[in-house]
């Protein structure tokens, strides 16, 4: 089943999934605070921290966890209150897919707590995603700059803020940016290696290095 169905259904890894988590958990995320999650096996609520970021939206079991229970991609999902529901401030998160998709009940612990999620969650959009790429990319150029290499583009299949491809846009220009990045960190180090053995020979370009991106 794996340890995110829904990633692996969309061939994504779970050690990316978790390098993104992690990598981004220091900034603060559009909204964070606790909701009670209907589980698909255990029919009662269970308290659960949640964490909105972009178009994911991840729970833990507990606020101070390293390690996501699993996440919920927003991405063409309808949220919506749940009216008549037998718990107060209930809502849904419907995902798309093959017969109707999941539903995902949740629900606030106030009116206030409500209003503020519902209105988090529909502004979770691809313009929201993309500003994590930012730092990424700032790095890569340094980069070039530093081994006067020339920026390359993205795959020109990554997409845009039209394509619907959110996820899979997010994804290409994170792998993107971290293969060029790799790359330009062992070319800068073979130039400053040369340069403390006074030695003026050319290093070779390509190899990945092996500092970890995030």
């Amino acid at each position: 089943m794996g340890f995110f169905p829904q990633w692996a259904i969309m061939k994504l890894h779970r050690k990316s999934v978790l390098r993104f988590f992690r990598g981004y958990r220091i900034q603060a995320p559009d909204r964070e605070g606790i909701l009670l999650k209907k589980g698909a096996r255990n029919t009662s609520y269970q308290r659960r921290w949640f964490i909105l970021r972009g178009n994911l939206l991840f729970y833990l079991e507990h606020q101070a966890d390293h390690t996501p229970l699993g996440l919920i991609l927003l991405e063409n999902c309808q949220v919506e209150p749940r009216l008549g529901a037998t718990e107060p401030y209930a809502f849904t998160i419907r995902t798309p897919g093959e017969e109707g998709g999941r539903a995902y009940k949740l629900a606030a612990e106030n009116r206030e707590e409500l209003r503020a999620w519902l209105w988090a969650l529909a502004g979770a959009t691809w313009t929201r995603l993309a500003v994590l790429l930012r730092p990424l990319e700032a790095q890569y150029r340094e980069l070039c700059q530093a081994t006067g290499q020339e920026p390359g583009s993205p795959p020109e299949d990554c997409g845009s803020p039209t394509t619907q491809r959110t996820l899979f846009s997010f994804q290409e220009l994170h792998e993107h940016f971290g293969k060029e990045i790799r790359m330009l960190q062992a070319v800068h180090r073979q130039f400053q290696e040369a340069s403390d053995n006074g030695g003026s020979r050319s290093p070779a370009g390509g190899g990945e290095a092996g500092t970890q991106l995030c």
